[in-house]
């Protein structure tokens, strides 16, 4: 497994206190082998300065839904209602009457007029297709009537349990369901495809390996054969999807699933939605919305079910929360169990919204906060009316978390944000968007240094998946799993970390991804 190889002539960021930096490190049969010391056995490659660090990690992603967004309408750049009806219209000639149109990545907080659409918009146009169309951040959909009819939604008078809809055709968190439950499945050719896209993708990017965080059966069947068969060019560290009974019985027997590339060692869990569609839980209602304090998606009951499963079984829990309320509730629930477990590291994905007082909590209840940095910069320029002054110091608050002891492995939550972890440094570092404003960082007293930044997305990803005894710092017995830049992101000027340009990507001693030469 791997070359044997020496990387010479290089800028080498360890992240290890024993050796912070070298020039040279060599390579044998998958791991690093040694630091600034050269074996002549092996050939050498000169990197030529090029920066090298432990390889990226992306601490929160959806691997089959990035494919399958690349595989459907694209809405992302969309400026309003009427530009996302034009191209459904366009989609629709060339498919079949009955086939689904499916679409993602509208926001309505970049449009002119930042309200929820009307059905109309849908509903008038001259197709026959059912419509469904997720908004960004996956917490909401607009369909058209066809759809409604189809999931039966059309005749329900009230939304299901922890949903809502809104102007009839913009389905909250849990009301999608129905809807979701009468589109046609994937089967394993489609996931597979969707998965080899989004593979092809992410090598570019220095990513090395990311947690996959929520896998339904198909997926977990496919990642397995791909896996065996050794066409997996990154590690896979999988979370179950918490709504598939059956997958969670098998392994909760067949006990912690471990190949050399892919993992199964946790369960995903939602107990609210997002800011952006008004779904995650507060404890005081949405400025722009005074009757509404968001929605919880599991009963107490039930999410104390699935941590004393998880519990049982030796599995971790990493449960979705944003909002301050939700947060809240799930450092609750956890701290009832952790204090019987040991070295438990159960996560809170997003953690986007806490108070001053429920900081402490994670590190004293060993909590980790699993958190992507650009969701931070997409969200600020609205939040002011969502959440008013006196509430946005709450978000995005890793150097808190810092402060206070708590490791953050660092995500992009991709495909809601781009997936690229130089985006997610720079955010980290700056609080800025691309644009560089604002001039000082958004709540600017959260932002992180340059290698805090960097360890969430390496050091402190590896000690999320329980791996830090292997990955996430160059040195001796590790895997040589590395990625290359061509400048050192540590250092370069601010403005300069968005023009930084992956030159390679390394797994298990083994480029994947080379520009080098």
């Amino acid at each position: 497994m791997g070359y044997k190889i020496n990387l010479v002539n290089g800028n080498i960021i360890t992240l290890d206190e024993s050796c912070p930096s070298a020039d040279t490190i060599s390579l044998e049969n998958g791991k690093i082998a040694g630091i600034n010391a050269i074996d002549h056995n092996h050939k050498s490659i000169d990197l030529q300065g090029a920066t090298v660090i432990p390889g990226f990690t992306d601490s929160h992603f959806h691997l089959t839904n990035l494919g399958k967004q690349l595989d459907t309408l694209q809405l992302k750049d969309c400026k309003s209602p009427n530009e996302v009806a034009e191209k459904v219209l366009k989609k629709s000639a060339k498919m079949s009457h009955n086939d689904w149109i499916i679409g993602f990545g509208w926001d309505h907080n970049k449009w002119h007029e930042p309200n929820f659409p009307k059905a109309d918009i849908l509903n008038s146009l001259p197709i026959s297709q059912p419509i469904m169309l997720n908004r960004i951040d996956g917490h909401s959909a607009w369909v058209n009537q066809k759809a409604m009819e189809l999931s039966g939604l059309n005749v329900t008078p009230t939304p299901p349990d922890g949903g809502d809809i809104i102007n009839d055709c913009i389905l909250i968190d849990n009301a999608m369901n129905p809807v979701q439950f009468v589109m046609p499945k994937p089967d394993e050719t489609i996931v597979e495809k969707w998965i080899k896209l989004a593979l092809e993708i992410i090598i570019t990017r220095g990513i090395t390996n990311i947690h996959d965080a929520w896998q339904d059966p198909i997926t977990v069947k496919v990642l397995q054969q791909l896996s065996e068969a050794g066409k997996l060019p990154i590690r896979i560290y999988g979370m179950l999807g918490s709504s598939h009974p059956k997958l969670l019985k098998h392994f909760f027997k067949e006990g912690i699933f471990r190949s050399e590339k892919y993992t199964i060692r946790s369960v995903k869990a939602f107990i609210d939605g997002a800011l952006g569609s008004r779904g995650a839980a507060l404890l005081e209602p949405y400025c722009d919305d005074i009757n509404n304090c968001g929605l919880i998606l599991i009963s107490d009951k039930d999410f104390k079910k699935l941590a004393q499963k998880c519990q049982d079984a030796g599995f971790q829990l990493c449960t979705h929360a944003i909002g301050d309320r939700g947060n809240k509730m799930v450092l609750d629930i956890y701290s009832e169990f952790t204090k019987e477990l040991n070295n438990h590291r159960w996560r809170i994905e997003h953690a986007q919204m806490i108070c001053d007082e429920d900081i402490p909590q994670f590190a004293k209840a060993g909590i980790v906060p699993s958190m992507q940095p650009s969701h931070c910069t997409s969200d600020m320029p609205w939040l002011h009316d969502r959440l008013g002054s006196n509430r946005l110091h709450r978000i995005s608050r890793w150097q808190s978390f810092i402060d206070a002891g708590c490791k953050i492995p660092g995500g992009s939550d991709c495909p809601i944000e781009e997936g690229n972890p130089i985006f997610e440094y720079y955010a980290a570092v700056t609080r800025k968007n691309h644009n560089g404003t604002p001039n000082d960082g958004w709540q600017k007293q959260e932002a992180v240094s340059r290698i805090d930044a960097l360890k969430m997305f390496t050091t402190w990803a590896a000690y999320g998946e329980f791996a830090e005894h292997r990955r996430g710092k160059i040195r001796p017995g590790f895997d040589a799993d590395l990625t290359f830049l061509n400048q050192d992101i540590t250092e370069c000027p601010e403005k300069e970390i968005l023009k930084t340009e992956v030159l390679g990507t390394m797994v298990a001693g083994e480029f994947i991804f080379n520009k080098l030469n």
